[in-house]
């Protein structure tokens, strides 16, 4: 598991390991998460899951955090940033309005057309 650094570079926490840091909020949820998904997907019975849950929310460092889930994480691709999503939207805002202004001439058209 991959996890976020957590700091930024001109803190004094960045001269230390990043493995041994306390993991923060969003990593002991993505690790729950990886539990989680891993009973849905039927790799987990649920005795073992909660185990790995508990062990989760009691891990001291990003290290101990990793070992717990490691074999759980399934290969995933990059996360987009927050610009790509973000051009991603823009994007289908556009074809949306594109498709109903097209409608909406195509509609204007056929009235148009059609004898009353």
């Amino acid at each position: 598991m991959t996890l976020s650094q957590g700091y930024h570079e001109g803190d004094a926490r960045a001269r230390e390991e990043p493995r041994s840091m306390c993991p923060s909020d969003d990593e002991l949820l993505c690790a729950a998460t990886h539990v989680s998904d891993a009973v849905h997907d039927g790799r987990l019975d649920l005795e073992e899951a909660g185990r790995l849950l508990s062990a989760t929310y009691r891990a001291r460092s990003r290290h101990e955090l990793d070992d717990l889930v490691h074999d759980l994480v399934a290969e995933q691709p990059e996360p987009t940033s927050s610009e790509d999503r973000a051009f991603y939207v823009w994007a289908a805002v556009r074809v949306t309005l594109f498709a109903a202004t097209a409608a909406g001439l195509l509609f204007a058209v056929l009235h148009a057309l059609s004898p009353s």
